[in-house]
């Protein structure tokens, strides 16, 4: 390189008034001389080479502090600013933060070489009250410390950085602010990313009475898009209300991540999403949130592409006095491993005068259940969106493709004010309201599916799967209610009041009253209920009945009970005549060549629906005595009963290995049921068990 410079003078007197920008100057190395440090040396070793002086220059690339590759005296000019105001970077660390460390009353910067950095010189950052740290730029940062005054702030503009993100490595950090949220991202463009490094403990704790800049509370508070990943643990103690709180979308990849809140704790808006989708282990992610007075996780936008919670993978254990997973307006469940615990679970017991009241709360009108909490304490809930005068709009969806649900709740197990649609996953549900309960159409399975898509298994509750109309395709239902097994149009638990053909008192523990246009399709799957003695219904719709497919097993005062036209074209049902009076209306005079059998048997005895050469087409264990049973089977019109013995093959899935229920295999043993006198006449087969 030739650069021969004349004119001394005119080069150390160079105007110093010329625009660089910060990044430039961060940009900028300087350690012309190779000497670690930057320094008047320099200034003089770089001069000396633009003059000729000297024929080569200690460090060609760092004496380009402007990095446009030619060495001049503007790369001088700019050398001589930085030592003049002490802004000397290293080599190759430069004034760019890469690590904080809190400590009691002030916090340590350091470049990527380990080296301090001051806060009058940092190019990412700023500092006040020794401990209140502002990231200013997109970057990467290590942080580490203990303060329990202090502030991690997040505060890039979207301007200059429309794409900027900031990704916050926690090393071991204990940050408390009894004045502020200690985590707080005021802007970013892209996303904050707070990444918890294995085998490190972090600790957030926030005040009990405060206000933040955004006029809320929270002890990690985003303003933007936030994200949470990483292999260590993260504890989040939110002492004035909520633990973690974004306004936009949250992600909790993966971690151990434990919230303690007083009010809920984990508050998002447009969305919260559990469990990165790209991972199909459940075992990188814990979750677990304890919510004192408020719901453990929550959605809250009610705009387009807002109040979304999506649960993918992880294990998720929920303890709240309120909701335990609330979104507006979807919920997704596709996976992972999700316990909920809502205020004193299903053995609640108290006293409510005409049901609960308001949306939120449970709805208005009387379901029959005078046993409800004073507060929403749903296990799954989906809100739905509102006009001013209360009317339901729109949302409030739920589906449920995947994953293990254990529910133990107080209130309703799952609940939505729009569809509820399960088509997988494992769920184990106690209630000491309804189990599953839609203020729209409730869909169990797909067309065309099997018994094992999922299974639903019901320990108690005051009715089981309660929906304006009921369409099961597929899974496995079991069901032990207090009241009715399955419910189509009954008891107002939401907004379902307004629905066509009402939440009328057709469907109140079976009184009757005038028939609704409601549905109850029973097409495929397996269900079985189990009702207590008394005036409760196995099946019951304010509309009509139709079997189409699957397997139906019905133990209450009316198996099948229903206001509109009872209809049965196939698959296979199993009630108990001596069990209750039952309706008349039959579906068509064909069924009567369909009634196989009576038998009586004992509580906890197998019964088995079998054919005549002993193939087994449905065998399960009686909940409680029957004194008669009789069943409909359109493609074995030769089946009979049997009490007791022992069913080979495999049982399907139920949740409940002390129960197992077979579809196949063969009986040996046991005693065979004599055939009803019945089976030539027209006997109702809807009206037992």
């Amino acid at each position: 390189m030739k650069n021969k410079h004349k004119g001394v003078a005119v080069i150390l007197t160079a105007a110093m008034s010329l625009a660089f920008s910060a990044q430039v100057f961060a940009a900028a190395v300087g350690d012309v001389n190779a000497d670690g440090k930057v320094s008047v040396a320099d200034a003089v070793s770089l001069c000396k080479y633009l003059t000729g002086e000297t024929k080569t220059v200690g460090d060609a690339a760092a004496a380009d502090l402007n990095s446009d590759g030619k060495l001049n005296v503007v790369d001088l000019t700019l050398l001589k600013r930085q030592i003049l105001r002490g802004n000397t970077p290293s080599a190759s660390g430069g004034n760019v933060v890469t690590a904080i460390q809190y400590g009691a009353s002030a916090v340590t910067l350091l470049n990527a070489n380990g080296e301090i950095v001051t806060a009058e010189n940092a190019d990412n950052v700023t500092v006040k009250k020794g401990t209140y740290v502002t990231i200013t730029k997109p970057c990467e940062v290590d942080v580490d410390g203990e303060c329990n005054n202090g502030q991690l702030n997040i505060d890039v503009s979207k301007e200059t950085y429309a794409d900027g993100q900031v990704t916050c490595n926690l090393r071991g950090l204990t940050l408390a602010n009894a004045a502020d949220s200690p985590v707080y991202v005021a802007s970013i463009g892209d996303e904050f990313v707070l990444t918890v490094k294995k085998d490190t403990v972090n600790t957030i704790t926030d005040g009990t009475e405060y206000t933040n800049a955004d006029g809320d509370t929270g002890a990690i508070y985003s303003c933007d898009d936030m994200k949470i990943k990483g292999k260590g643990k993260l504890v989040v103690n939110g002492k004035a209300a909520d633990g973690i709180v974004c306004k936009n979308d949250l992600k909790i990849w993966n971690g151990d991540v434990s919230v303690n809140a007083v009010d809920d704790g984990i508050r998002g808006k447009d969305s919260v999403r559990i469990g990165d989708p790209d991972s199909e282990d459940d075992s990188a992610l814990l979750v677990t949130v304890k919510a004192e007075n408020g719901d453990g996780i929550r959605s809250t936008g009610n705009g387009e592409d807002e109040g979304l919670i999506r649960l993918t993978n992880g294990t998720v254990d929920v303890t709240s006095h309120g909701d335990g997973i609330a979104a507006q307006q979807t919920l997704e469940v596709n996976g992972g491993n999700i316990k909920i615990y809502t205020y004193l679970g299903s053995a609640f017991t108290g006293t409510a005068t005409g049901g609960n009241q308001g949306g939120g709360w449970g709805g208005f009108g009387m379901d029959g259940n005078s046993n409800k909490t004073e507060q929403s304490a749903k296990g799954l809930k989906a809100s739905g969106i509102t006009d001013d005068a209360g009317n339901y709009v729109s949302g409030g969806e739920i589906v449920i493709s995947g994953g293990q649900l254990d529910i133990d709740s107080s209130d309703d197990c799952v609940h939505c004010a729009g569809g509820l649609t399960i088509t997988g996953g494992k769920l184990t549900l106690a209630s000491a309201d309804d189990a599953l309960h839609s203020d729209k159409d409730l869909t169990l399975g797909k067309q065309g599916g099997t018994v094992s898509d999922f299974a639903v298994a019901v320990s108690t509750c005051y009715e089981g799967v309660e929906g304006q109309n009921i369409y099961q395709y597929a899974g496995t239902v079991i069901v032990n209610a207090k009241d009715d097994g399955y419910n189509a149009a009954g008891g107002a638990d939401g907004s379902g009041n307004q629905n066509p053909g009402g939440w009328n008192q057709g469907g109140w523990g079976g009184f009757g009253g005038s028939g609704g246009n409601n549905v109850m399709n029973l097409a495929g799957g397996l269900g079985i209920v189990n009702c207590a003695d008394g005036d409760h219904d196995g099946f019951d719709s304010n509309g009509g009945i139709s079997i189409t497919g699957g397997y139906f097993i019905s133990n209450g005062n009316e198996p099948f009970d229903c206001d509109g036209t009872k209809t049965y074209s196939g698959g296979v049902y199993i009630i108990d005549k001596g069990s209750g009076g039952g309706m008349g209306g039959m579906g068509g005079a064909e069924l009567a060549s369909n009634v196989k059998a009576s038998c009586s048997a004992s509580a906890n005895t197998r019964i088995t629906l079998a054919e005549t050469n002993g193939n087994v087409i449905v065998s399960f264990i009686a909940d409680k005595a029957v004194t008669s049973l009789t069943a409909g089977c359109s493609d074995t019109p030769n089946a009979v009963f049997y009490t007791g013995g022992t069913i080979s093959g495999t049982p399907i899935e139920t949740l409940d290995d002390t129960q197992p229920i077979y579809l196949s295999g063969t009986i040996s043993g046991g005693t065979q049921a004599s055939a009803s006198s019945s089976t030539g006449g027209n006997q109702n087969p809807w009206g037992g068990f």
